[in-house]
């Protein structure tokens, strides 16, 4: 119990800041979306070595969340942030003082309480309420920006509230607003709490809403889209029906997508449809091959999906990305080791 507490301490207290030679070659934002069947977990490790954990994925996910840092040799989570309550997405925080790092030197969430009351919904928070008392904890608010190395995070949505100022660079009027159809999701009233953040690296933008819900996207982005353009949209709601508003999307012009659905989880037809209709859309990755609520000719090519089985216990393979400040990338897939390049272009939609 004593080395239990120590342990705990130590995760809840701050370091003095270092740098972190994690990978003495590393020249790029990497993002490493992980595989927790239908849940969410993003590593985000900064050129210097800076780390961001954003959501924890479900209870049985934290396996796959410890080989990733000891293969990347994080020493220390600069931010974790989790975006609601939901056993998905909060599910292996309160493990997280199991990982081989100093600390973590601050936890991000949408305060100190849960909207939903049901026993499985409930279990997932109180477990993690007992980390978040005794750790640097705090809410994370709306229009606030703040950085790991050379990364830029700014938060768009927390417990229910929007930004209402433009991002750097964004504020045009939204044409497509006028064709936006509201719709109501009363199956998880948590997620109207989600934790949403743009993370940008120079020219670079990746857009992260968590489970932001269709009506909340379209306040971000109706009458002016505050979040301007962004090279990469992660699919809220796990590419499900009740995220993915075609107003916001074709608003942001992802030039790729990346879907944390599984198997028999989110993957909608209809949000592969959204997204291939998206003005800039060249490719959509996936961390699972859908089943469920998508026919096979909705889903990628192969190559761009990460697990192909659905089954219980297989590997679990992860989505990432190496991103430069002058806003190229590259795309990898850690099941084939197949990549794609991504040219930087300009503000025209050119290549430089």
């Amino acid at each position: 119990m004593r080395k239990l507490l120590g342990s705990l301490l130590a995760f809840a207290l701050s370091a003095v800041p270092i740098t972190v030679a994690l990978s003495q070659d590393r020249d790029s934002l990497d993002i490493f979306v992980l595989d927790t069947e239908g849940g969410e977990a993003v590593l985000y490790i900064a050129p210097t070595g800076e780390a961001m954990l954003f959501d924890t994925g479900r209870e049985e996910s934290f396996e796959r969340i410890l080989a990733l840092v000891e293969q990347e040799e994080v020493r220390v989570l600069d931010y974790v942030v989790v975006s609601h309550y939901h056993g998905d997405h909060v599910g292996s925080a309160a493990d997280l003082p199991k990982l081989p790092i100093r600390n973590i030197r601050q936890l991000l969430d949408h305060g100190p309480y849960t909207t939903e009351l049901q026993p499985q919904q409930r279990a997932p928070f109180e477990r993690y309420l007992a980390l978040r008392n005794i750790a640097k904890a705090r809410r994370a608010e709306p229009g606030e920006k703040f950085s790991f190395g050379a990364i830029d995070v700014y938060v768009v949505a927390s417990s229910g509230e929007q930004i209402s100022q433009p991002l750097p660079g964004a504020g045009e009027p939204n044409p497509l607003c006028r064709s936006h159809v509201p719709k109501v999701d009363l199956r998880a009233v948590e997620n109207d709490e989600a934790v949403s953040v743009v993370v940008r690296y120079g020219d670079f933008t990746f857009l992260e809403l968590s489970d932001m819900i269709w009506n909340h996207e379209q306040r971000v982005v109706c009458p002016d889209n505050l979040l301007g353009s962004v090279d990469v949209y992660h699919t809220s709601g796990h590419g499900a029906e009740w995220g993915s508003n075609p107003v916001m999307v074709d608003a942001v012009r992802p030039r790729v997508a990346v879907m944390n659905n599984a198997a028999v989880k989110g993957g909608h037809a209809d949000t592969f449809k959204t997204l291939r209709s998206s003005p800039r859309l060249e490719d959509i990755w996936q961390a699972h091959f859908s089943t469920e609520n998508a026919a096979e000719q909705d889903n990628s090519p192969e190559q761009f999906i990460a697990n192909l089985d659905g089954a219980a216990g297989h590997a679990g393979h992860f989505i990432k990305f190496s991103a430069r400040s002058d806003g190229s990338f590259t795309v990898t897939n850690s099941r084939n080791g197949f990549s794609k390049e991504y040219p930087a272009i300009g503000k025209a939609g050119s290549s430089r």
